[in-house]
């Protein structure tokens, strides 16, 4: 998007992004995760010759949606911008943070993912691609703040349940994934990132789902290590027929003195030094 004319407070702010972005707190602190992907969605639509309408389920505080629309990758603006959360006060962050970097455009309603009369609301079928970082934390795994134990967990059903109740709902990444469905056009593109180690979690998700899997990226710490992310693009109503893209590598090998990101990896997304600092915030 572009920067031209923009007022002199809105500058500073897309300069220094992600860097002071609102994040309540307690809440789940955004990270290279979530630039990753919004990084990965931008060069995606920027394919395209027209940008559709993009939706964020989980959007938190905003920073992959920002991410995606802020990165120079993306050829044109999307026509509508959507960011959900289960929880108001990430809601009310991403709002704010909107209006700081001259995105006032985008829309962030509180909902869950499960819940089908939000997904009504927001847009059934409305949607030619929907982002998500979902949940992976595994059952049992705590946090010790509750947003962000919520965020960790997918937060609760709309009804509060706990205990066997709880149990008894759907795993949260097959939630994710039919409210992506839900909101997505036919041949709408999905895209996530997830734990390269819970591949088949994730691929079974995603055909329940009917959403093919067509691009799938992995994520390298280094040229060392196996991948630890996977970056994904699936569509709806398609058939899985998938390209494994060259890996993103994203540290130096030699790194005595801390993290160094790698060329490919800066200019894949341009703020993963900024990310880091944000989230430790």
């Amino acid at each position: 998007m572009s920067d031209i004319c923009l007022p002199t407070s809105v500058a500073a702010a897309r300069a220094a992004f992600p860097c002071g972005l609102e994040q309540p707190a307690g809440a789940y602190r955004f990270g290279a995760d979530a630039l990753l992907l919004g990084a990965w969605v931008a060069r995606c639509l920027g394919e395209s010759a027209a940008v559709p309408a993009v939706a964020e389920l989980g959007c938190g505080c905003g920073a992959a949606l920002f991410a995606l629309l802020l990165h120079p990758a993306l050829s044109g603006e999307p026509p509508h911008v959507l960011g959900m959360d289960s929880e108001a006060a990430l809601c009310a962050a991403a709002r704010e943070n909107a209006v700081r970097l001259g995105l006032s455009g985008c829309r962030f309603v509180r909902g869950d993912a499960g819940d089908a009369a939000v997904l009504r609301q927001c847009g059934r079928h409305a949607f030619g691609a929907v982002l998500a970082n979902p949940p992976y934390a595994l059952p049992g795994r705590k946090a010790a703040r509750p947003l962000r134990a919520q965020a960790l967990q997918g937060g609760t059903s709309p009804a509060g349940g706990r205990g066997e109740e709880a149990a008894s709902r759907p795993a949260v990444l097959d939630v994710f994934c039919r409210a992506a469905a839900s909101l997505l056009n036919h041949h709408g593109r999905f895209y996530a990132i997830f734990p390269a180690a819970e591949i088949s979690r994730l691929l079974f998700a995603l055909s329940a789902a009917r959403l093919g899997l067509r691009r799938l990226l992995p994520v390298h710490p280094d040229r060392r290590h196996p991948a630890i992310r996977l970056l994904v693009e699936a569509r709806r109503e398609a058939a899985a027929d998938c390209r494994l893209l060259p890996p993103l590598f994203l540290h130096e090998e030699d790194r005595t003195d801390g993290p160094r990101w790698t060329a490919q990896a800066r200019v894949f997304c341009p703020w993963l030094d900024g990310g880091d600092e944000a989230g430790r915030r």
